[in-house]
């Protein structure tokens, strides 16, 4: 055999592994960028959120405070219902939102003093209001002047903007990183795939000069090269088309990372094309090919590049789920909820009948408590909501047992709050919050899923007026529970004022 097809055997097969291999670099590298842009989003939104907080915190001071001036002036009880209703959250609020401004830099000093000044100004006005109705209006006034209440609220005023700017700040560090997340992964793709053009052309070259006697393998090679250029030109103007529709900075990570992931699908089927066009040529080859030259080729094109190529298109494809799931949040976050009449029993019945093979195949026996209340609402969000419990409850059912699901709901002031308890796995107290983050989850990884299910419940909760909560012991069982508006509309209003 001549030293051309020798060269042949020891290069192809090289240009084609070493593609293989730059291929599962671009998958690994996407997906490690993919993990930091969905880290730094959540931080910054959080970091919004609690901006938002510390706000309506400010305000029901300054709402308490305009109930005490009102009542002080006119001695007309009526004045004092914002005060009362600021009064019951105030204190709450503050603890509660305490360990967010701890991760965010707040120094746990500063934290202690705006809880002291808090009490000390509710405090203050609660004197002033006692006097006023004890008929000591002078006591009363001589508090007010004596200027304590204001300097009080100069200090927490003073305190709540440190607090906002150092919330910008970090919003702004974590936009900044996701930003530059995109950047590296945008080069590192556009590097990877320039490596893979050139090996490309490479292998081309290759075939072209070496292997001119076998047509087909000409043709279709030719074929390739010729359509190259206007695939990837069809995948630009995709890309240009998607990037001209996006609305905010999760659909351009989500829209962004997709776009490469078709190149390396396309680039995937291009190697796979060349290794069956070289496994067609070992075939056709004469059998006085040198046997340690043509067993290397041989196990290159039909098991190390096949193997790898298998691998990156599972990989491929569970990056575009994570992606998918990424935008699910996001328009979760963004669609326009509409405030209609729902009865959650009908909701959950309809969830149910959907779950039904799951539940009579296991055995799971639900409890409905009745009557579960109506709401006005979003049923669209709601169905989503009840659909992801009840399908998590199904799913990590512990079979050592017979499996109970009990749903059951509640008003509670302004609210509609509805409950969901198994008694399944249960979850490990320090996973309690984390299951509620992007891609994580907790307890042993033998069900399907990306670990986004629970993001996308609380961020619908919260979207309609309210938020939900977990209480779960290992080993005995999980009780989810989602605090809604019982009136959207009258929600949003309240948000807009």
């Amino acid at each position: 055999m001549s030293r051309g097809h020798r060269s042949l055997f020891r290069s192809v097969p090289f240009i084609l592994t070493a593609g293989a291999i730059i291929l599962l670099g671009i998958v690994l590298g996407a997906l490690y960028f993919t993990t930091q842009a969905a880290r730094e989003s959540e931080a910054a939104v959080r970091a919004s959120r609690l901006n938002l907080r510390v706000l309506k915190l400010l305000s029901a001071v300054q709402d308490a405070e305009t109930g005490q001036r009102g009542y002080l002036i006119t001695g007309e009880e009526r004045y004092l219902k914002p005060f009362e209703e600021s009064v019951s959250t105030i204190s709450s609020e503050a603890k509660s939102m305490a360990p967010a401004l701890v991760d965010i830099g707040v120094q746990k000093t500063t934290i202690d003093e705006l809880e002291e000044l808090l009490t000390k100004k509710l405090d203050e006005m609660t004197r002033t209001i006692a006097l006023q109705k004890q008929g000591d209006t002078t006591g009363a006034t001589e508090l007010v002047r004596s200027n304590l209440g204001i300097n009080y609220m100069d200090r927490i005023r003073q305190i709540v903007d440190d607090i906002q700017q150092r919330g910008i700040s970090e919003s702004a560090r974590h936009v900044s990183a996701l930003r530059a997340s995109t950047t590296w992964l945008s080069t590192f793709i556009s590097f990877s795939a320039a490596l893979l053009v050139l090996l490309s052309a490479g292998a081309i070259k290759l075939s072209l000069d070496r292997t001119r006697e076998i047509d087909k393998a000409r043709r279709e090679l030719a074929f390739a090269n010729e359509t190259l250029e206007e695939r990837v030109t069809e995948r630009t103007r995709s890309l240009q088309q998607a990037n001209n529709e996006l609305q905010s900075y999760a659909y351009i990570v989500g829209h962004d990372l997709r776009a490469p992931l078709v190149n390396i699908v396309g680039f995937t089927e291009e190697l796979e094309r060349a290794g069956n066009i070289f496994k067609e040529y070992l075939r056709r080859t004469e059998d006085s090919a040198a046997s340690t030259d043509r067993r290397a080729a041989t196990e290159a094109v039909e098991s190390d590049i096949p193997e790898a190529l298998g691998f990156i298109r599972s990989s491929t494809q569970r990056m575009d789920n994570l992606i998918n799931q990424i935008l699910l949040v996001a328009r979760a976050g963004k669609r326009e909820l509409l405030s209609q009449p729902v009865r959650i029993r009908s909701v959950v019945d309809d969830a149910l009948a959907t779950l039904k093979h799951g539940l009579d195949e296991t055995g799971i026996s639900v409890k409905i408590g009745e009557p579960l209340p109506e709401v006005l609402s979003d049923r669209l969000a709601l169905q989503q909501i009840i659909s992801n419990l009840l399908d998590n409850a199904v799913k990590y059912m512990d079979p050592a047992r017979e499996g109970e699901i009990s749903v059951r709901g509640w008003r509670n002031g302004g609210r509609v709050v509805l409950e969901i308890k198994d008694n399944g796995r249960g979850i490990a107290e320090e996973d309690l919050e984390r299951i509620f983050e992007l891609f994580r989850r907790s307890g042993r990884q033998d069900r399907s899923g990306d670990g986004v299910g629970l993001a996308h419940v609380r961020t619908l909760a919260r979207r309609l007026g309210g938020d939900v909560e977990v209480h779960s012991v290992l080993g005995e069982g999980t009780a989810f529970q989602i605090a809604i508006a019982a009136d959207l509309s009258q929600f949003k209003r309240e948000e807009v004022v």
